[in-house]
């Protein structure tokens, strides 16, 4: 399965480095016996589950959106709000997650909160108003946001370190997938069964999926050993202290704020993009605007080339570039002809991805041995960027279109460029958060 090293080595190392100091501190943990070969396997498989459905569930809404403007009869922007609202309760649940330096009874975590996001998302397609589908996909959110967090210290505690590169990439590829095939299967099936039939069809999967994980993940790794007492209780939250050096850093700030505006033009671009491709001239059925996310394999691509390139040209000139190929992608989609715009949005797509594993990469370098507390930050950042600008960008929608839309997401870019530039300025090694 070569798919599964579509993230660097590298860049899945300071992840996985960042997830043994964070979530599984080894003063809390006794040392769990060595798993089995088999059992290594059918842990992988299971992770990979894991992150499929969470972001299957996750984005299922998002080729939807002309569809909830024209059911509940509300503005493209107000429709936005479907995805923005479960990603930003996903952003809130995973940095509180972040907060805690351990969990107990993670499968049985995972497996729960699995379960709850399945049955909010099948509340939500049978909601009977605009806000109470809205109400039903934030508290989705709420229950996916426990599930990252908790897989990667799973990880890290019951997979043998030979193999841990290999796991964490089985559950990432299990994200990128999910996302992208929740998004083209409901895109396609939308138009001929609903868009209330396909999100219970996601919910209805999660099902046996959850059954199977259920029987994939060994029990016995599924607690962290914690001491007793007072001091149990307030071992297990990272200290204030940490968290101040990691948010008032010199440099680490400028990614958060790349990351979120990276995040929000990528999701505002696609929010719209359905939009576009059924409005006059290109004219598209739904069926065929769905086929739209199938851009995404691109940045499976980017992704794991973009780390190698780091560790030849450094992050600064990556990511430079990456952002520069983002902005010729945008500019190509200005083209009202359909293929160039396919390919223009296939090359925001991969100079995106690239631009995200960079930054996200460089933060926990920046984050130095607090890696793991300046990733969670760049990672709230990024998914309250999506979830705000993904939501924001349809004004400029509404009141121009895609040419005025597209300028927005170029001032963003702009915005991003700048930073990188002061990055590169701006001396700041990562031992000064020691």
């Amino acid at each position: 399965m070569q798919i599964i090293w579509f993230v660097d080595e590298q860049y899945i190392g300071q992840m996985v480095s960042g997830i043994q100091e964070c979530a599984v501190s080894s003063s809390l943990l006794s040392s769990p016996p060595a798993a089995l070969p088999s059992d290594t396997r059918l842990t992988e498989w299971a992770l990979f589950l894991v992150g499929f459905i969470t972001f299957a569930l996750l984005y299922a809404a998002q080729p939807l959106l002309p569809a909830f403007a024209q059911q509940f009869g509300i503005r493209a922007a107000d429709s936005a709000l479907a995805l923005s609202v479960s990603i930003g309760t996903l952003a809130l649940t995973l940095f509180v997650s972040a907060l805690r330096g351990a969990a107990t009874d993670r499968r049985r975590l995972m497996l729960s909160a699995l379960l709850a996001a399945a049955i909010f998302n099948a509340l939500s397609a049978v909601s009977a108003s605009w806000s109470q589908l809205l109400w039903a996909r934030a508290l989705m959110g709420l229950c996916l946001g426990a599930v990252p967090a908790t897989a990667m210290a799973y990880v890290a505690e019951a997979v043998p370190a030979s193999r841990l590169s290999r796991a964490m990439g089985t559950y990432v590829a299990g994200t990128a997938l999910g996302g992208m095939c929740g998004r083209v299967g409901i895109g396609v099936m939308a138009e001929w069964v609903g868009w209330p039939a396909c999100l219970l069809a996601v919910s209805a999967l999660c099902v046996p999926a959850l059954m199977c994980i259920a029987r994939m993940l060994s029990p016995g790794h599924a607690s962290a050993a914690l001491p007793a007492g007072r001091g149990a209780r307030q071992g297990a939250w990272v200290s204030w202290a940490i968290w101040r050096r990691v948010l008032l850093n010199r440099r680490l700030p400028r990614l958060y704020l790349c990351g979120a505006l990276a995040s929000g033009l990528f999701v505002a671009a696609y929010n719209y993009a359905g939009f576009r491709l059924q409005a006059p001239p290109l004219s598209l059925r739904p069926a065929h605007a769905g086929l739209i996310f199938a851009c995404y394999i691109f940045g499976v691509l980017s992704s794991g080339l973009a780390g190698r390139w780091a560790g030849r040209h450094g992050m600064g000139r990556v990511a430079m570039g990456s952002a520069a190929i983002t902005a010729v992608g945008l500019a190509l989609a200005c083209v009202p002809v359909l293929p160039v715009f396919v390919a223009g949005l296939s090359l925001m797509t991969f100079g995106f991805f690239a631009l995200h594993a960079v930054c996200s990469g460089w933060a926990g370098r920046e984050g130095g041995v607090h890696k793991a507390q300046a990733t969670a930050a760049y990672l709230l950042c990024y998914y309250l960027g999506g979830g705000t600008l993904g939501w924001a960008g349809g004004w400029l929608w509404e009141h121009g279109g895609w040419p005025m839309l597209t300028t927005g997401l170029g001032a963003a870019l702009a915005c991003i460029a700048w930073q990188l530039h002061a990055l590169r300025q701006t001396p700041g090694p990562a031992a000064e958060l020691a």
